[in-house]
């Protein structure tokens, strides 16, 4: 077998005499070497010393765990210290050529144990082909979307790095969120409401003018003014999109005049950051005729000021929905 004569030579294994009884070191277990599986397992654990760089001394073959009420011997466990305390990478190994059936099985028994242990990773392996995945404890059933080209190495053990996670992964992420998720979710449907306004004023700016050209002069209005009248039809447009698309959500479940305060907060949360923002521009002259016009793109007149409340507006609607359910 490969690697091992260099194994024997470094103290990581003890072949005896016979050629019958192989022995982990420093771990000091013995096993039945002439067994096909055993022999599978030997060459994953060299494996895993010189190709994956992890030292004996992280490495136990033939784990005892408690899976439920049973005691049960994981073949390999890979663990992110030294004292063998914090299960990293569930190795199930069998022999090869065997069965696809077999195959998933063994898949199936290492995901049993890294949801006992909390082990981040899981490898298959008959020798002859390998599967590796990442655990994902959202959704412990999963088999395809998890896959990973590989286990971490030694030296990425520690990094915070993680595997790529793919799409799926990414919506359990926020399916287990829910804060997050509907904040996001009020936070597009503002955006969208906004950019949509923003496009329909532009394009019929001499018609609204030509209605509200009275009040302009009257009361010295500017495109500020537009600006706010569009946040707050912004605002009731999200509202009114949670009212009709997000009705189990605690915003709408609460009695009348709780639900009156909570859309009054909501209403501040969302209005308060746009018109602080427009109303402190730092440019005189953003909210004039004569830059309206100067501009290739007029309406980032009304987008930019907005990009800018943005972040405001999401935190402060996340610090709600987060508060509103803690009740």
């Amino acid at each position: 077998m490969r690697l091992l004569q260099q194994a024997i030579r470094d103290r990581y294994v003890h072949l005896d005499e016979k050629n019958d009884t192989i022995t982990y070191l420093p771990q000091g277990k013995s096993r039945k070497y002439s067994n096909p599986e055993e022999q599978v397992q030997l060459e994953t654990y060299l494996d895993l010393i010189y190709h994956f760089g992890y030292p004996p001394e992280y490495l136990r073959v033939s784990e005892r765990m408690k899976i439920g009420s049973e005691t049960r011997e994981a073949d390999i466990v890979v663990f992110r210290d030294k004292a063998c305390k914090d299960p990293l990478v569930i190795v199930e190994c069998k022999k090869s050529k065997i069965s696809d059936r077999v195959f998933s099985e063994a898949i199936d028994q290492g995901f049993s144990y890294a949801a006992a242990t909390n082990a981040e990773f899981v490898w298959a392996t008959s020798g002859d082909r390998d599967a590796y995945f990442q655990v994902l404890n959202e959704a412990i059933m999963e088999r395809e979307s998890n896959r990973i080209r590989r286990i971490p190495s030694f030296k990425e053990k520690g990094k915070s790095k993680r595997p790529r996670k793919s799409l799926r992964q990414r919506l359990y992420w926020w399916q287990q969120r829910p804060v997050a998720s509907d904040t996001m979710v009020f936070s597009i449907v503002l955006l969208i409401t906004t950019i949509v306004l923003s496009k329909v004023t532009v394009e019929f700016l001499p018609e609204i003018y030509e209605v509200i050209e009275p009040y302009w002069e009257r009361f010295n209005w500017n495109f500020n003014a537009l600006f706010n009248v569009m946040a707050v039809l912004a605002m009731l447009v999200t509202l009114g999109f949670g009212r009709v698309f997000m009705r189990s959500h605690q915003f709408y479940q609460a009695t009348a005049t709780r639900r009156r305060v909570i859309l009054l907060l909501i209403a501040i949360v969302l209005f308060v950051p746009v018109w602080f923002i427009g109303t402190s521009n730092s440019d005189p002259q953003w909210w004039t005729w004569q830059h309206y016009h100067n501009m290739d793109y007029p309406i980032i007149i009304y987008l930019w000021p907005y990009f800018k409340a943005m972040p405001f507006q999401f935190f402060t609607m996340y610090g709600l929905i987060w508060l509103l359910s803690r009740k």
